[in-house]
């Protein structure tokens, strides 16, 4: 008898440790997917639906950008239900562990740093590197086709100030290969909570440039008297390389998922993702 009772406590036991870890099955019956909803072109809010938003879960408001067309897609692929959690983004991986969430669809890049902690699916986009600038300090002749180069940038930004968004690959940027440079007297601003945020920090003059994905930065130029300053990013090393593409988070262990939106991924073309991000960078510039 109480090898019994033993071997029913180590049963409960068993059973409530594996509930109280992250083994546990996630819920993968519809598409819960955590964003800031503050990250153009990527994704923001509106405050009325069209046809291309989804609502924010627990709100009266709407999300719109890349990710929402993304999201949109997969639902119709995969024919499943989406939720949208408006999330900051120092709690996207947080919710995503916790069981909040099962989908970061969010402009997040796959780095060595966060693929300890959850899994990626294959990029959903790929993009370069750009500079949110102020249109009076873009050098003459710069373009897609001339654009400047990293020896450049540095004599550009010579005793200047660079901001960006806190813990995304930009930020990184800045200190590796700016603020290192020590010759060049570069400094890093405190990053701001949001692009939005670090490209009123460029209008200001408050900071000289912001580097982000060329979406965000063309996005960012909407604002009056800020452009578009290309480099030739091939200076990054291949971590940073990583950064400039997006991928899908999920919690590790969650192959199920990760399987399906890999295989729905593939079926999107690189002509249909261009002309997704490029109608959320008009909108967003609307």
């Amino acid at each position: 008898m109480r090898r019994n009772n033993l071997f029913a406590l180590l049963t409960l036991l068993s059973s409530l440790s594996l509930s109280a870890c992250g083994t546990s099955q996630v819920d993968n019956s519809k598409l819960v997917i955590g964003m800031e909803c503050a990250y153009q072109p990527f994704n923001w809010t509106e405050n009325k639906a069209n046809e291309f938003t989804l609502p924010i879960d627990g709100t009266n408001e709407f999300a719109d950008g890349y990710d929402i067309a993304v999201a949109r897609y997969l639902s119709t692929d995969l024919g499943r239900d989406v939720v949208i959690k408006r999330i900051e983004w120092d709690d996207l991986i947080p919710s995503l562990n916790s069981g909040s969430i099962n989908m970061v669809l969010a402009g997040m890049s796959s780095t060595a740093e966060r693929r300890k902690t959850i899994d990626f699916t294959e990029p959903y986009l790929k993009s370069d590197l750009a500079f949110l600038i102020k249109e009076s300090n873009i050098p003459a002749g710069n373009s897609k086709d001339n654009p400047l180069s990293y020896e450049g940038l540095k004599e550009l930004f010579r005793g200047q100030s660079l901001v960006c968004q806190a813990n995304v690959v930009g930020d990184d940027i800045i200190e590796d290969y700016f603020v290192s440079a020590s010759t060049y007297n570069i400094k890093h601003s405190a990053a701001q909570q949001t692009y939005p945020l670090a490209a009123l920090d460029v209008q200001r003059g408050i900071s000289f440039a912001m580097p982000a994905e060329l979406p965000v930065v063309e996005a960012m130029s909407s604002l009056e008297g800020l452009g578009v300053l290309y480099c030739d990013y091939s200076f990054l090393n291949e971590g940073d390389l990583e950064g400039l593409s997006v991928n899908i988070g999920l919690k590790k262990g969650n192959t199920e998922l990760l399987n399906d939106l890999n295989a729905s991924l593939r079926k999107l073309t690189q002509d249909e993702r261009s002309t997704m991000m490029g109608e959320a960078s008009r909108r967003s510039n609307g």
